[in-house]
């Protein structure tokens, strides 16, 4: 929860002290456009929230044929996950279960993912490969929405972990507090499945034609789920409602990148100016 909130408060930082500077002032020469980061990033974070929040109503039979697979899950996995951590419980002793996490968080976690964002944008500029930068903005802005909704369902919903009770013989799946009860109980949803779910389905959607890129990405977030469950941090249905919600968050995010044309068109350069230093988003 506090990592959230640090990472908020840098980029308001940040973005309060290029405004300041009347950073974000629009100017157009000839055929291109300058949109400095501040203004741009604002703006950019605002329509694609909205292009996320929209997709329900451009859904199609085959999209809502999921919705119901995907509905049909979640319902099982609540009926039976007191049963299912049991039988986890029995087949995996703690010192299993913790070895397995540590392998199995990592592409969950957000001492993981923004330095692995950041590394790939650099490799993009160095390598001058327009579509990995945008795309590793594009992961960034999913990285963002996950953690903001997933850590909002937390403290609304304040549902106790698997090992919350750890001295009593049988867990209890349906102990919810209610919002704001407290910062301790924060497993529904897992986190690491939404953050692992949006990064895979941001990256697997700028390279479809790279079937391997989205069967690798989809295994890696996979493999986080499963292992939240194994490591008994999650319940089973907190975990298969965090992939729902970062497949949700990458594939709008990434909708938005199509629709502007951002994926091949858009360009991301360090400038200069008389307030200072800064980017600059070209199209």
């Amino acid at each position: 929860m506090k990592k959230i909130f640090l990472i908020l408060f840098l980029l308001t930082v940040v973005c309060n002290q290029q405004s300041s500077a009347q950073s974000s002032e629009l100017k157009v020469q000839g055929s291109e456009c300058e949109i400095l980061l501040s203004k741009s990033y604002l703006k950019s974070y605002w329509h694609s929230g909205l292009t996320v929040l929209g997709q329900p109503l451009h859904y199609d039979w085959k999209d809502w044929t999921v919705f119901g697979g995907i509905a049909t899950a979640t319902t099982l996995a609540f009926v039976y996950d007191d049963e299912i951590f049991n039988y986890i419980d029995k087949t995996f002793t703690n010192s299993q279960s913790n070895t397995i996490s540590q392998y199995s968080d990592i592409y969950g976690e957000e001492l993981f993912i923004v330095p692995s964002i950041a590394l790939t944008y650099g490799i993009g500029a160095i390598a001058k490969d327009t579509r990995l930068k945008n795309m590793s903005l594009a992961t960034l802005q999913s990285f963002i929405f996950a953690e903001v909704a997933s850590a909002g369902i937390k403290v609304l919903t304040c549902r106790e972990r698997p090992d919350a009770n750890s001295q009593q013989p049988t867990a209890n799946s349906q102990s919810w507090l209610g919002p704001f009860a407290t910062f301790e109980s924060t497993s529904f949803v897992s986190g690491h499945s939404t953050r692992a779910f949006a990064l895979a389905t941001t990256v697997a959607g700028f390279y479809p034609e790279k079937k391997w890129i989205g069967i690798v990405s989809y295994s890696l977030a996979t493999m986080t789920s499963v292992g939240r469950v194994i490591s008994k941090e999650h319940w089973t249905s907190d975990v298969i409602v965090g992939a729902a919600l970062g497949y949700f968050i990458g594939r709008g995010v990434v909708k938005f990148n199509e629709k502007i044309g951002n994926i091949n068109s858009v360009r991301i350069e360090p400038i200069a100016t008389n307030y200072g230093v800064g980017i600059a988003v070209k199209f």
